[in-house]
């Protein structure tokens, strides 16, 4: 009888213990259970910069991504199929030539591949003068080749959002934002320091974000709804006026008559703010474009006697992993302990219930 006297104490203890455990924050460790996000990169489409070349091209940033648990990278080198997609979660373009264009089949497999809730990060790049220390290398003169981009965006039937580029009848030049006010260098306004209050410092894309170093293409319109990232009053974009030079490099912040009749050709006029980020939902998919891969690669900066790289300054790599981690936010969720030890509270308190009215009845 004193027996069971004592099992009533005893589940109250427990059940008690048991509610106060469920009531504790503790870590999980859950994302081993789980499949990888998987990330391709296309390398198939001429892409100004290699994923495999740490000094010159994406494999730092890309490496960096691999190594985490949550995601797995693969690099393509074929064409965009809808097999080739079907396990894709995230699907970069980076900078890809415009004479090696995407084809009909491609842009509908990634809309295809949008439509089942993957998501797309596309990366563009500023056009490059003569003045500057990446010119000699004359792979990289047409950095800035932005309009195969925008033929991306116009196949996959994307509104509100391109590259500003402006075509004539013979050349299509894509712009360059300048700032000398926050340029790292008095003689590279194009290399420009921005800081918290140039972003939307509430978007999930800039948490912890205090710095970044750029050299950046602009995106239009002038007043983008998924604009995220800016600029200062102090900056401007300019176009090439030719292949070695800019339209307005000497009269800052001033347009030309001919930009002036066609505002939305050009993507800083007097008074605006350009955008060179954006990010914004695209039916069940999430997108994201940005007017600078080279700020994540592992290149020194354009700047004169400096051996730091790209990756390596500022928040650029937090920022690309804040970009993939806001890309890829719904894809997968870590399962909680708190809910199993909820019910299992919940049992010991319809035991303890029964074996009490069994208790009371029989008396």
């Amino acid at each position: 009888m004193n027996q069971l006297n004592t099992i009533p104490r005893l589940l109250a203890t427990l059940f008690t213990v048991m509610i106060l455990l469920s009531c504790l924050q503790t870590p999980v460790v859950g994302q081993a259970n789980l499949d990888p996000i998987v990330i391709l990169y296309d390398a198939s489409h001429a892409p100004q910069f290699d994923a495999d070349d740490e000094d010159l091209g994406l494999k730092l940033m890309l490496d960096s991504v691999n190594a985490s648990t949550r995601y797995i990278v693969h690099i393509n080198e074929n064409s965009l199929t809808e097999e080739v997609l079907n396990d894709v979660d995230i699907l970069i373009i980076a900078d890809p030539d415009r004479n090696d264009q995407f084809s009909t089949s491609e842009l509908v497999a990634i809309k295809e591949m949008m439509a089942n809730g993957s998501s797309l990060f596309l990366l563009g790049d500023p056009a490059l003068g003569q003045e500057s220390n990446y010119w000699d290398d004359s792979f990289l003169q047409d950095t800035g080749d932005n309009i195969a981009i925008n033929r991306v965006l116009d196949g996959l039937n994307v509104t509100g959002v391109r590259f500003s580029i402006n075509e004539t009848s013979t050349d299509t030049w894509s712009d360059t934002m300048f700032d000398y006010d926050h340029a790292l260098n008095d003689t590279r306004p194009w290399v420009i320091r921005l800081d918290a209050t140039t972003w939307d410092t509430n978007h999930p894309i800039f948490r912890n974000i205090n710095e970044l170093y750029t050299m950046t293409a602009t995106l239009k319109p002038l007043e983008l709804a998924s604009g995220i990232g800016f600029s200062y009053d102090s900056s401007f974009a300019q176009y090439k006026s030719g292949p070695n030079s800019w339209a307005n490099y000497s009269h800052p912040n001033m347009t030309l008559a001919d930009y002036e009749l066609d505002p939305l050709s050009y993507s800083a006029v007097n008074g605006t703010f350009p955008s060179w980020l954006s990010a914004f939902e695209y039916g069940s998919s999430r997108m994201v474009v940005v007017g600078s891969t080279i700020m994540f690669t592992g290149r020194t900066l354009d700047l004169d006697n400096t051996e730091l790289q790209w990756y390596y300054t500022a928040d650029n790599a937090r920022l690309f992993m804040n970009i993939i981690g806001w890309l890829s936010e719904d894809f997968a969720e870590v399962p909680s302990a708190i809910g199993s030890m909820l019910i299992l509270s919940s049992v010991i308190l319809v035991v303890g219930v029964a074996f009490y009215l069994l208790k009371k009845i029989r008396r």
